[in-house]
């Protein structure tokens, strides 16, 4: 992806100490062999990711972190300047942010950039048909256009895609209306407008990536739900604790 996109990586690391390590002298480092061992550790594998993008013809830098347990990643995303931050989950659905991992868990409620999150075992190595889930809302519709523009640096192609749970029902033909209506003013492509009658909107979107083989699905989130059905946090960390691909989840009017 970076290299269609040609932007710099940057491999974050946050590691908690007991103190400010930053402060600490050499002498003092060896009061804490453990922890100085682990930092070490962590150390040499930044260092080895650098050097095998850069190997690659990639440009890449790295950050490590030190951290008492309060601070998160998206304080550093701020101060760096980052557009786009890709994440990684593990393990099976069950506790969100066990699952997700207290940082990915964070980011997804808190930055105004996109998270990309990659479930441990992904091997694909690239994002040939992007699905994004919307509800044809009107101030979603700059991050619509950004995705749209995303999804033509990867030379993807992208399914516009409308999840019509009964809680939110609405009929086809309005659904249509309204879509074509978002579409003429924020897509600077034709898109189809995919409708999927779902009970939820996460068994929705996953039916139909997995009919279309989508390779990655996006999400516009915001708060809570109204008549026309908005994308909450909640739904898209159930998502991603559901489906296999890696889902990009974004704010709106952000990107």
């Amino acid at each position: 992806m970076q290299k269609k996109i040609d932007a710099e990586i940057l491999f974050m690391h946050i590691i908690i100490t007991p103190i400010v390590w930053a402060k600490l002298t050499p002498e003092q480092e060896n009061l804490f062999l453990d922890k100085k061992s682990e930092i070490n550790a962590v150390k040499a594998n930044l260092k080895d990711l650098v050097e095998r993008a850069q190997a690659m013809g990639i440009s890449a830098n790295k950050l490590l972190v030190y951290s008492n347990g309060a601070e998160r990643i998206n304080k550093y995303v701020e101060s760096e300047k980052v557009d786009m931050v890709v994440m990684g989950s593990h393990g099976t659905y069950g506790f969100k942010e066990h699952m997700l991992g207290s940082n990915t868990y964070s980011m997804l409620r808190r930055t105004n950039v996109p998270v990309i999150v990659i479930k441990e075992g992904f091997e694909h190595s690239s994002i040939d048909t992007l699905v994004i889930a919307t509800n044809f809302r009107e101030e979603t519709g700059k991050s619509f256009a950004q995705i749209e523009n995303f999804t033509e640096l990867l030379k993807a192609e992208l399914k516009v895609l409308y999840v019509n749970t009964p809680d939110h029902f609405v009929e086809t033909n309005d659904i249509l209306k309204i879509g074509q209506s978002f579409l003429d003013e924020f897509a600077a492509y034709n898109h189809e407008i995919n409708i999927v009658d779902a009970f939820r909107e996460e068994r929705g979107i996953i039916q139909f990536a997995k009919k279309t083989q989508a390779d990655a699905v996006a999400v516009i989130t915001f708060g809570k739900s109204d008549l026309l059905q908005y994308f909450s946090p909640s739904v898209t960390e159930n998502l991603i604790a559901m489906i296999d691909i890696p889902v990009i989840s974004l704010r709106k009017n952000t990107f």
